[in-house]
């Protein structure tokens, strides 16, 4: 088998991780701490969208290191810090404790970690399957909603701290292992993108000699930078992240509101992950053979339709059919734009390039939990929280219609040469 594909799945395996536990699964910890410590829903979302901010800002930095070193170095430093910060969380008695430990340990990890590199070593090993190979990559995203339930039966029947600590130990036992597995470009073992021309056995991850990779016509950070194609797209991915991270984050004590007990609460948010595996998977797969920006469109107008049900279902079991249809956009819309930003600007700066739009991101991934917790604490209901989000999806649809595939500037002066 293609080595490629040994590198989709050891980072479906990390998605998983970084989903169903830091994000999705972290909502089991919000009542607890809460209750614990007396804080309300919109100091634990400040703290997390700081976590957030922090992950933004060293965006740039973390691409252009995975640019030049590879991603198993970092994801070597990042998934060990990640797991020591949940047995530390275990540990804290306050809220700067708190603040300090999930901002420079559990975040940093997650961030050095978890999407950059690994995202980036598949887009640098696939090229004509990049949809294929994406969709499944980031369907370990749904298959970490599995983790929820369980995370919520152990802080129910253990207690959050000694919840933390068992998190922060398996995360530990399975990311190394993904670690050894992940590198960086394929030319550096003999192979090209999709698995053409292998040069020796593709078990190893070592085929010989290495060959030059074809970068002619791929864009600089700077270059891509300066394209409007750049802009509107990650302005559209900062929108949405504002919405599914708004959304994410509260879906455990929204559920609970609704009359779900805690733990049933967690298997409802976790079934969200796994209900968006066929949007992750089939959507991203669907991108190989349809224009992508097409598909996201779609994508995020369902999103818009079935948030404003969610708003207004008045039990649990109203608002089980819309999420079937909120997962599978959320999972589309949030793939998509990964394998869309290498078919427009390449490979070669591709990490640093994300990582620019990290930067950018991090503006509505900040806000999106501020909103709903903000809401949740001054009106007692996530509804009016969820209509603005309705909104905000619709802004993210029309951002990524205007998306179209950048023109290399040299390509434009020479098609007018020519054509004088």
């Amino acid at each position: 088998m293609f080595y490629g594909w040994w590198i989709v799945v050891a980072g479906g395996i990390a998605m998983s991780i970084a989903s169903g536990i830091n994000f999705h699964g972290f909502g089991n910890f919000i009542i607890p701490l809460g209750d614990e410590f007396g804080w309300s829903r919109t100091t634990i979302s400040i703290v997390f969208s700081v976590a957030r901010l922090e992950s933004g800002l060293i965006g740039p930095a973390e691409g252009w290191a995975v640019d030049r070193v590879g991603p198993r170095r970092l994801i070597a430093v990042g998934i060990p810090l990640m797991g020591l910060g949940y047995i530390a969380m275990s540990r804290i008695d306050g809220l700067l404790a708190f603040f300090f430990v999930y901002v420079f340990m559990i975040a940093l990890g997650n961030s050095l970690g978890m999407s950059t590199p690994i995202t980036a070593a598949v887009a640098n090993w696939f090229s004509r399957r990049r949809g294929l190979a994406f969709g499944i990559m980031w369907s370990g995203v749904g298959f970490g909603g599995l983790f929820v339930p369980a995370l919520g039966w152990l802080v129910e029947t253990y207690g959050w701290r000694p919840a933390a600590v068992a998190v922060g130990v398996f995360i530990v036992a399975l990311g190394l292992p993904v670690a050894a597995v992940m590198r960086h470009r394929p030319e550096q073992y003999g192979y090209y993108p999709d698995g053409r021309a292998p040069t020796a056995s593709a078990g190893s991850g070592r085929a010989r000699p290495p060959i030059m990779p074809d970068f002619s016509d791929d864009f600089t950070a700077r270059e891509a930078l300066r394209t409007s194609s750049f802009w509107f797209l990650t302005m559209s991915i900062m929108v949405r992240s504002l919405v599914s991270g708004g959304i994410g984050l509260h879906l455990v004590p929204f559920f609970v509101g609704l009359g779900a007990s805690p733990v049933g609460a967690a298997a409802l948010a976790g079934s969200v992950g796994v209900m968006s595996i066929p949007g992750r998977f089939g959507l991203s797969a669907l991108g190989d053979f349809v224009n992508k920006r097409y598909v996201m469109v779609v994508s995020l107008l369902v999103m818009a339709v079935s948030i404003v049900f969610m708003a207004r279902a008045p039990s649990v079991s109203a608002v089980i059919p819309v999420l079937v249809a909120f997962a599978a956009s959320q999972g589309g819309t949030s793939v998509i734009p990964q394998s869309l930003i290498a078919d427009y600007f390449g490979r070669r700066s591709y990490a640093t390039i994300q990582g620019f739009r990290s930067s950018v991101q991090m503006g509505g991934i900040i806000a999106g939990p501020i909103i709903s917790g903000y809401a949740y604490d001054t009106t007692g209901s996530y509804t009016y929280a969820f209509f603005a989000f309705s909104a905000a999806a619709l802004v993210s649809m029309a951002l990524v219609f205007m998306a179209k595939a950048p023109v290399r500037r040299e390509a434009v002066i020479g098609g007018r040469q020519s054509d004088g």
